[in-house]
């Protein structure tokens, strides 16, 4: 977080004399979780708000604002598990789950949030969250490392490895 949204976005605002420095604001304290969506990436949200909230609203009509969210929110978890599955050269949308189902059911489950023991409660699904997420992750690509291939076609590609691993291979 302080790599990238503080130390990176700042550094590249000053050499490009970018005035506006708002880049996050204070998602710590979010007691919802759509206050903590609009808040720890602010330069996402505002991206996503003009260019696909707004566009789907009016395609769709504002009475149906909470599809042109979920569509916002499937758009963006593909676009991160795209992201993902490039890096890891293997597709395992754990990451597209958790956007696309949890994360988005947590908007209307915190919705009417507004004291400090939702605040916790964002923390906590945070914090089983991105273990989840480290440990699913790390056990497919260990997996992937480790455990002979059923067949090589796309499928492969596609059916994750660590549910499936029987016989490790040679490189043990």
């Amino acid at each position: 977080f302080f790599a990238i949204l503080h130390s990176w976005l700042n550094a590249f605002a000053e050499m490009l004399r970018f005035g506006d420095r708002l880049f996050y604001k204070d998602w710590w304290n979010s007691t919802t979780f759509s206050n903590y969506y609009r808040t720890w990436n602010v330069v996402v949200h505002d991206w996503l708000y003009t260019y696909i909230y707004k566009d789907v609203c009016k395609l769709v009509g504002h009475k149906y604002r909470a599809g042109a969210m979920a569509c916002v929110f499937i758009i963006s978890a593909v676009f991160h598990e795209y992201i993902l599955t490039c890096t890891f050269k293997f597709f395992y949308p754990v990451l597209f789950v958790m956007f696309a189902g949890a994360g988005f059911g947590f908007i209307f489950l915190t919705d009417k949030g507004s004291n400090r023991s939702w605040n916790v409660f964002m923390w906590v699904a945070l914090f089983i969250g991105n273990g989840m997420l480290m440990c699913l992750y790390s056990m497919e690509f260990y997996a992937r490392q480790n455990c002979i291939a059923s067949m090589e076609s796309l499928l492969d590609f596609v059916i994750p490895r660590s549910w499936f691993c029987v016989s490790p291979s040679s490189k043990l």
